[in-house]
């Protein structure tokens, strides 16, 4: 991932995504907390939201949040309405270039793609329910049929979350994970624990999709060791803050 500062605030984009002319895209980093949870610090991460839209020459006013619930629903967004809270929603997408899409996580990817020919843009909350629900490959079949995608055309990125070293889980997940391509290479087990790789799961569904291997980025950072980028819940528990996926479509003049 390319790392790189505003004003002294530090942000990462994926290193091929950043090459596509116009679209924006950046995940923050810590100590920036953008949480859209309620809280103490619900105002100050209002501002850093704000402020974050702001650096990539967005308008605050038309942000889109995803309030994620762990469930593969998709947010379809075509026109611009202001400041959306998409409650329930754990993925959007858009065609509109002056909506900015927005999600967070504390552990689990955050999953973009990007349709340059067709100007589409999405996002998913991939945290393991998500995941197993194929969120992804729901994603992929959302930009297709509302919006002509041709998967071939698509380019992807999985972003920073529990790295498939560190992602323990209990056998639930793994039950629970019996629609996903040849499960089985996606757990391992160590000294008697069962480990979940998020990273190349979603991979595999994006790749299933019709998305070119060579057209999806691997972040590969994982949040759990790399507790001084990013935001950790299972390294720091409830309250911990959490990191963000911002993305926006070319506006107007950056096509001209």
């Amino acid at each position: 991932m390319h790392f790189f500062e505003v004003d002294g605030r530090r942000y990462a984009q994926f290193e091929n995504l950043r090459q596509q002319p116009g679209l924006t895209h950046a995940f923050s980093t810590r100590p920036f907390d953008v949480s859209v949870r309620n809280g103490s610090r619900v105002g100050q991460c209002a501002a850093r939201r704000r402020r974050m839209m702001i650096d990539f020459d967005r308008d605050p006013e038309q942000l889109c949040c995803c309030e994620q619930m762990h469930e593969p629903r998709v947010a379809i967004i075509t026109e611009a309405r202001g400041v959306q809270r998409l409650k329930g929603f754990d993925a959007a997408v858009t065609n509109v270039p002056r909506v900015s899409l927005m999600t967070f996580s504390a552990d689990c990817p955050l999953v973009l793609v990007y349709d340059r020919a067709r100007s589409v843009v999405g996002m998913a909350h991939a945290s393991w329910r998500c995941t197993v629900a194929l969120i992804v490959r729901r994603l992929v079949e959302t930009v297709q049929q509302k919006f002509g995608c041709e998967p071939a055309g698509l380019h992807a990125g999985v972003g920073p979350s529990a790295g498939p070293d560190q992602y323990e889980v209990k056998d639930d997940v793994y039950r629970a994970a019996v629609e996903l391509p040849d499960r089985a290479r996606l757990f391992n087990t160590r000294d008697g624990r069962l480990y979940f790789d998020l990273w190349q799961a979603n991979r595999s569904q994006l790749e299933l999709a019709g998305i070119p291997r060579d057209n999806i980025e691997i972040a590969g950072i994982c949040t759990m060791s790399r507790t001084d980028l990013f935001y950790s819940y299972r390294r720091e528990g409830i309250g911990c803050g959490h990191f963000c996926l911002l993305a926006g479509l070319p506006l107007p003049s950056d096509n001209e």
